[in-house]
C-alpha cells in the first residue's frame, strides 16, 4: 500500500489534471481514484491535507481579474491583486476544528530565495480568529467557516507585496499534541498584481472610468502621422490573453530586478522600459529603422501585442522588429497585465536632444547650406539632434514616495532605445509635474523628456570670429511638442481618422506655448544644465526683414498630385534677393530622409514691401515608388537672403492617405455561435495587387490570424467573408489590416457586441 504522502501527491496531480481528463471522458475513473485516495488518508489518525481549492474564478471576480484567460483555461493558476483577500477551501482527512484540534499553516513564497524580512515570504497560522486584524501592508489570515472536513480561510495580501508568481504550501499537525507533520506543496501559480482599486496601493487610481480604460481596456488607439494631420491606428493590447502574464514573468526574470523590488512601481516600470527593447538584455523587441526587415516583420505590419509576446515566450528570443509605437503598445500591454495603469502617448514634432542642451541645434555653413551632423570637422562634437514627426511612449500612474510631495500621478516611461540612462537603454519614470516645472534635478530622465516636448530649435552659422566657431542665428521656441495625444477614456472610435477618441494632453506636459509660464519652465531647466546655459545665454545675431510662409497641405489621397508653395514678403525698404531650395522627400517617422522625390532651385527678387510666391509640382509618378512606412512626405524650403545673414527654413509634413477597410457583421453575434463578417475595400491605384493577405485580431472575439488572398485587379474591389467564433459575451473590437507587395497598411476596425446564448 502506498504511503500517505505518496497518496497525497497523487491526489494533487490528479486534481490539477482533471480538466484534461474530462476531455478524454475519464471523469468516472478519476473520481474513483480520488475517492480511494481520500479513503486512504482518512485511515490515518493524524490530520492530513487532502486538497486545497484556490477558487480561481471566485477570487478573480473579487479582484477585478475575471477577464484573464489563465483563470478560465488553466486549473493551476490564480490571478489576484495585492491588498485584497484570497479565499481558499481546505479539505482534511478528518473533521475540521482548527481552533482546538488541528493547527493549520500556510507558506507563501516569492523568488528563488524567499525571505520574511525582505517581504518575499510569509508564514500564516490559522488560529481560529474570524477577523483580519493586521495593517494593510502585512500578511494576515482569518477563518471564515468550518463544515465537516472542510474549512474556508481568507488571506490578506499586503498592499506592497512583490508582483509576480507566488508559490503556496500548507501544513497541518495536531494542536498541542505530538504527531506527524503533514506538509503539502502546490503546483498552483498564484499571480499577485498591482491593485489600482486599493487606495493603499502605490498605483491607486481614484476614478473607475479611468481604471476601466487604463487597466482593463484590451483594445486602443495609437496616434501617428505628422502635425497637424494626425490619425489613429488601432491596436489590440490583449493583456488578458493566456500568453501575456507568463511572458511578463519571463521578462521580469531576465530584467535583473530583485524579487523584493518587484513591489515598487517605480523600479518595476523603469525595468520594463528596459526589457521591452533588446539593446541591453534579451528583451522583447529588436528595434530597426532602416526599412530593411526581410529577416523579421516590418513594424508597421504588427496589429497587436499578443503575437509578439507569444512568439517571445515560445522562442525565448527577441522578436524582430519594432519601432516606437510597437515598443509603446507592447509596454502598455505588459503594464496593464500587471495591474499598473498605463496609456499610450504620442508627441508630434518630438525632439531628440542628444547632449542635454534642451535645444535642437541645426548648423549652417557660411553660404547658408545646412551642415550634415555626421561631419565632425565642422559640426561641434558631431551632435545629431533631430525632430521626429512623432514619437510614442507611455504614461504610467503611481505615487512617487522617492520625490518631494506633489510629483506623483502620471509618469513618462519610454521603451524605445534612444539614449542610455544609468548605463542602460531605459527611460523614466519621469514625473509630469517635474517636466512641467522644468525640475531636471528630479529623477528619472526629466531633462530628456522635457527636451522632447519643449526644446527650442536653435540655428547656428559657421563664423570663425565667434566663440566655438559658430554664431547663433535664430531661435524657434514653438516648433517642438506641437501636440501631445492619447486615447481618452471610453469607446474606441472607428472610421475616418478616429478623432472622436483622442484627448489632447499637451497642457499636462507644459504650460501653453509662448506664455510666460512656459518660458519660465524651460529657462528654469536651462539654469540647472551646463550645456543648456551655454545655448540660452547666447544672443541671436540674425537680421530678419523678410517673412516666409510655406503652404500647409492636408492629407493627399494616394494617386493625387500636390504642390509645394512658398510665399516671401520683403518688409524692408531695400531690395532683397533670395536663393530658394525646395526639396520633397519620403520620410521615416523619425524625421530621417528615406528617398528624395523632387528638388527645385530658384531665386526670388523682391522690391521693398513686395510679396512673391514660388511653387514646385509633385506628381503621383514622382512619389509612389518612394514611399516608406507611414507614407510620410516632408517638403523643405531653405531660403537665404543674399544681402543679410538671414537664413530661413520651413517645412510641411503630409501623409499620403489610403482608403479604410470596411467591415460588416452579416448576422447576429451570439457566444458560441458563428458570426459571419465581410471585409472589403476599393483598390485606389491602377496596379494589380499581388501577394495579398489580411491580418485580423480582436481580443475576446478571436486570436490573431493571417489569411492569404487572391490578387486584386487594378482599381478593383476586394471582398472577403469569414466567420468569427466568440466563446463569451463581450463588447469587442475587431481590427483588420491589409498588405500586398504594391499597397500596404490599409486598416479598419469594427465594434462587435456579442450577446449571451
Amino acid at each position: 500500500m502506498p504511503t500517505v504522502d505518496a497518496i497525497s501527491d497523487l491526489a494533487n496531480r490528479f486534481t490539477n489534471d482533471l480538466e484534461l481528463c474530462r476531455r478524454e471522458d475519464r471523469e468516472f475513473e478519476i473520481a474513483t481514484e480520488l475517492n480511494e485516495i481520500a479513503d486512504a488518508l482518512s485511515a490515518s489518525k493524524d490530520p492530513k491535507i487532502v486538497s486545497v481549492d484556490f477558487q480561481p474564478m471566485y477570487n478573480a471576480v473579487n479582484h477585478h481579474c475575471e477577464l484573464y484567460e489563465l483563470v478560465d483555461r488553466r486549473t493551476d493558476c490564480v490571478v489576484v491583486r495585492r491588498g485584497g483577500l484570497l479565499s481558499m477551501v481546505v479539505k482534511l482527512n478528518q473533521n475540521v476544528a482548527l481552533a482546538s484540534a488541528q493547527e493549520l499553516k500556510f507558506y507563501f513564497s516569492f523568488g528563488s530565495r524567499p525571505n520574511v524580512e525582505k517581504g518575499t515570504q510569509a508564514h500564516l497560522v490559522v488560529t481560529g480568529k474570524t477577523k483580519i486584524e493586521k495593517h494593510h501592508d502585512d500578511w494576515d489570515i482569518r477563518l471564515v467557516k468550518e463544515s465537516g472536513k472542510k474549512a474556508t480561510v481568507e488571506v490578506q495580501i499586503p498592499t506592497d507585496a512583490p508582483v509576480g508568481v507566488w508559490k503556496v504550501a500548507a501544513e497541518v499537525t495536531l494542536r498541542n499534541q505530538a504527531g506527524e507533520r503533514h506538509l503539502r506543496r502546490f503546483d498552483t501559480h498564484v499571480y499577485i498584481l498591482f491593485n489600482p482599486w486599493n487606495e493603499n496601493d502605490g498605483t491607486y487610481l481614484p476614478e473607475e472610468k479611468m481604471r476601466q480604460e487604463y487597466v482593463l481596456s484590451a483594445v486602443g488607439t495609437v496616434f501617428v502621422g505628422s502635425y497637424p494631420h494626425t490619425r489613429g491606428r488601432h491596436w489590440a493590447f490583449g493583456q488578458f490573453d493566456d500568453a501575456v502574464l507568463p511572458a511578463c514573468m519571463l521578462l521580469l526574470e531576465r530584467s535583473g530586478v530583485s524579487a523584493e523590488a518587484r513591489g515598487d512601481p517605480v523600479r518595476m516600470s523603469r525595468a520594463l522600459s528596459k526589457m521591452v527593447n533588446s539593446n541591453d538584455d534579451s528583451g522583447l523587441l529588436v528595434g530597426k529603422w532602416d526599412g530593411e526587415y526581410e529577416d523579421g516583420r516590418a513594424p508597421a505590419k504588427w496589429l497587436g501585442s499578443i503575437e509578439i509576446l507569444e512568439m517571445y515566450l515560445r522562442t525565448r528570443q527577441s522578436v524582430k522588429y519594432g519601432q516606437c509605437w510597437v515598443f509603446a503598445a507592447c509596454l502598455n500591454t505588459i503594464c496593464r497585465a500587471l495591474g499598473l495603469p498605463c496609456r499610450v502617448v504620442t508627441n508630434f514634432a518630438s525632439a531628440h536632444d542628444t547632449n542635454i542642451s534642451l535645444s535642437i541645434d541645426e548648423y549652417f555653413d557660411e553660404d547658408g547650406d545646412q551642415i550634415d551632423a555626421a561631419d565632425r570637422y565642422v559640426n561641434p562634437a558631431g551632435i545629431r539632434d533631430s525632430i521626429w514627426n512623432f514619437h510614442v511612449w507611455n504614461d504610467v500612474w503611481m505615487s512617487r514616495p522617492d520625490l518631494p510631495d506633489g510629483f506623483g500621478g502620471w509618469q513618462v516611461i519610454d521603451a524605445t532605445p534612444q539614449e542610455t540612462s544609468d548605463g542602460s537603454y531605459q527611460c523614466g519614470p519621469a514625473s509630469h509635474e517635474a517636466i512641467r516645472q522644468g525640475r531636471v534635478d528630479l529623477k528619472y530622465d526629466v531633462p530628456f523628456v522635457l527636451a522632447e516636448v519643449n526644446a527650442d530649435v536653435v540655428r547656428w552659422q559657421k563664423d570663425d570670429r565667434a566663440e566655438g566657431g559658430f554664431k547663433k542665428l535664430a531661435t524657434q521656441t514653438s516648433s517642438v511638442g506641437r501636440l501631445i495625444l492619447t486615447k481618452k477614456a471610453g469607446p474606441v472610435a472607428t472610421g475616418g481618422f478616429f478623432k472622436s477618441d483622442r484627448e489632447d494632453i499637451t497642457w499636462e506636459y507644459k504650460p501653453p506655448e509662448g506664455t510666460r509660464a512656459e518660458r519660465v519652465s524651460i529657462l528654469n531647466a536651462a539654469r540647472r544644465t551646463r550645456t543648456a546655459r551655454q545655448v540660452f545665454d547666447m544672443p541671436s545675431e540674425a537680421k530678419e526683414d523678410v517673412t516666409f510662409q510655406i503652404e500647409d497641405r492636408d492629407q493627399v489621397p494616394i494617386g493625387d498630385n500636390f504642390s509645394v508653395t512658398i510665399t516671401a514678403t520683403n518688409t524692408s525698404s531695400e531690395v532683397r534677393t533670395i536663393n530658394v531650395v525646395m526639396t520633397c522627400a519620403s520620410m521615416y517617422y523619425t524625421g530621417a530622409k528615406a528617398h528624395t522625390i523632387k528638388r527645385h532651385d530658384g531665386e526670388l527678387h523682391l522690391e521693398p514691401n513686395q510679396t512673391k510666391t514660388m511653387s514646385m509640382e509633385v506628381y503621383y509618378s514622382d512619389y509612389y515608388s518612394k514611399l516608406v512606412d507611414h507614407d510620410l512626405i516632408k517638403s523643405i524650403v531653405i531660403c537665404n537672403v543674399n544681402e543679410t545673414t538671414q537664413c530661413w527654413g520651413g517645412e510641411d509634413n503630409l501623409e499620403v492617405h489610403k482608403p479604410d477597410i470596411n467591415i460588416e457583421v452579416l448576422g447576429s453575434a451570439v457566444e458560441g455561435k458563428a458570426v459571419p463578417i465581410r471585409v472589403s475595400f476599393d483598390n485606389p491605384i491602377p496596379l494589380l495587387l499581388k501577394e495579398c493577405c489580411l491580418k485580423l485580431d480582436g481580443p475576446g472575439l478571436m486570436r490573431p490570424k493571417t489569411v492569404p488572398l487572391e490578387n486584386i485587379a487594378p482599381k478593383g474591389k476586394m471582398n472577403f467573408e469569414m466567420n468569427l467564433y466568440p466563446k463569451k459575451a463581450v463588447e469587442g473590437t475587431l481590427i483588420v489590416q491589409f498588405n500586398s507587395r504594391e499597397l500596404c497598411n490599409l486598416t479598419g476596425a469594427k465594434k462587435i457586441s456579442v450577446a449571451s446564448a
